[in-house]
C-alpha cells in the first residue's frame, strides 16, 4: 500500500507580510499544495495522508470548494485528513456540513474515528481539533482493533498544549505508521514507525531548512519512508566569519556572494562573525538589500588596539580592565574573547554616561 503523507500545508498563511517578497508568499503557499497534488495525481498512491492545518485559519466555503475539486482530481487515490489546531471544527466552521467528493474522508469528529478501507485492508484512526489547544494525550491509549490490517493513525499533536504524544507508547499499542502533524520541522523514525512531514512551505522565518512531504509504502513484510524536499522557498542561515582588515564593501560582497551560492529564491538569516577595524559599523539597511534577507545579526567585535587604549584610559577602569590581562599577545581563544567583549562593553557604557 503506497501513501504521501503531508501536513501544516496553511492554506491563507502570509509569511513574512512586511518585506518585500511577502505578497507572493500566500499564492506560494497554493501553489507548492497544487504542485503536490499533481505529484498525487501522477504517482497514483492508494491513500493521501493529510494530518492536520490544511489551513492556516477557518476556511472559506470557496477555499473548501477549490480544495475539494483538487482532491476529487487525484480519484482513485483515497485522500484522508483531520483538522488542527489552526482550523478547528468549531461551531461556525464552514467544515460543518461540507460535502466532500466521494474519495475524500474527514474525519471531523472530535472523538476516535476509524475509517476502514476493505479492499486495501487499511484501517485509518483519527480524529479533529474542536478548539485550539488539547492538553490530553488522547492518541497514548488508542489500540488498532483489527491487527491484521494495515493500521494507521492521523495524529496532529506533540507538545503540552496539543495533544502530548507517547510514541514509544503509541507504537507499542500497535499501529503500522503514525503519520504526524503539528511539528514543522521534518522528523522520520529510523524504523519508519512514525513520521513528521514539516510543513509543505516554510510558514515563519524560523522554520529554517528544507521542507517537503514523505512518500511510503506499507507491505506484510517491511515499511518504507522517504521525505522529498518540496518547498518553492526555505529559510537558510548564512555566516559570515571577517578579519579586521577587511572593508565594509569587501563583507558585503562577501554576503552577497553566499546569497547567490545558497539559491537567490531562498530567504536568509544573515550573522557577521569575527573581528572587525574598531572603526567600521555595517550598513544593515545595504545588507538588507542584497536579496531576500530577513535578519542581519552583527556579532562582530572590533579590533582594538590595546597598547593605545591602554595609554589613553590607564587611570581608568577601562585600562585597569586591560592591564588585567598582561601579555595580551599570546592569550588563548578564551581569555582574548573576554578581553574583546570585556573592552567593548566598558567602552560603550562610557559612551552611554557622556
Amino acid at each position: 500500500m503506497k501513501f504521501i503523507h503531508t501536513a501544516d500545508i496553511h492554506l491563507g498563511a502570509t509569511p513574512d507580510s512586511n518585506m518585500p517578497w511577502g505578497e507572493s508568499r500566500a499564492s506560494e503557499i497554493w501553489g507548492t499544495f497544487k504542485k503536490l497534488i499533481s505529484v498525487v495525481k501522477q504517482e497514483k498512491p492508494e491513500l493521501f495522508l493529510i494530518a492536520g492545518d490544511l489551513f492556516h485559519r477557518q476556511p472559506k466555503v470557496s477555499e473548501l470548494k477549490e480544495v475539494n475539486y483538487l482532491f476529487e482530481c487525484v480519484a482513485p487515490t483515497r485522500v484522508v485528513l483531520i483538522a488542527g489546531n489552526h482550523d478547528p471544527v468549531s461551531d461556525a466552521s464552514n467544515y460543518n456540513n461540507f460535502q466532500w467528493a466521494d474519495n475524500v474522508f474527514f474525519l471531523s469528529d472530535s472523538e476516535m474515528q476509524i475509517c476502514s478501507f476493505e479492499d486495501l485492508g487499511v484501517d485509518v484512526y483519527g480524529m479533529s481539533y474542536h478548539k485550539k489547544i488539547i492538553k490530553e494525550p488522547v492518541y497514548d491509549n488508542i489500540v488498532p482493533m483489527n491487527k491484521s490490517k494495515i493500521n494507521i493513525l492521523l495524529a496532529h499533536g506533540g507538545d503540552e498544549a496539543h495533544i502530548p504524544m507517547n510514541m514509544n507508547m503509541i507504537m507499542l499499542n500497535g499501529f503500522s505508521y503514525v503519520a504526524c502533524g503539528h511539528i514543522h520541522i521534518p522528523y522520520l523514525q529510523s524504523e519508519a514507525r512514525y513520521a513528521y512531514p514539516g510543513s509543505l512551505e516554510p510558514i515563519d522565518k524560523n522554520d529554517k531548512g528544507k521542507r517537503g512531504y514523505i512518500k511510503g509504502e506499507i507491505t506484510s513484510e517491511e515499511r518504507m519512508i522517504t521525505f522529498v524536499p518540496f518547498a518553492k522557498r526555505s529559510y537558510e542561515d548564512i555566516e559570515i566569519d571577517i578579519a579586521s582588515n577587511m572593508t565594509n564593501s569587501e563583507v558585503v560582497n562577501m554576503i552577497k556572494q553566499a546569497i547567490i551560492e545558497g539559491g537567490e529564491n531562498n530567504i536568509f538569516h544573515v550573522t557577521i562573525k569575527g573581528f572587525r577595524d574598531a572603526d567600521i559599523n555595517f550598513d544593515k539597511t545595504e545588507i538588507s538589500l542584497l536579496g531576500n534577507v530577513i535578519s542581519v545579526n552583527d556579532l562582530s567585535e572590533p579590533d582594538f588596539d590595546f597598547e593605545k587604549l591602554y595609554e589613553q584610559n590607564k587611570d581608568n577602569m577601562i585600562g585597569m580592565f586591560i592591564e588585567r590581562f598582561g601579555d595580551r599577545t599570546n592569550l588563548d581563544e578564551l581569555h582574548k574573547k573576554a578581553l574583546y567583549y570585556g573592552t567593548s562593553a566598558l567602552l560603550s557604557a562610557m559612551e552611554v554616561r557622556s
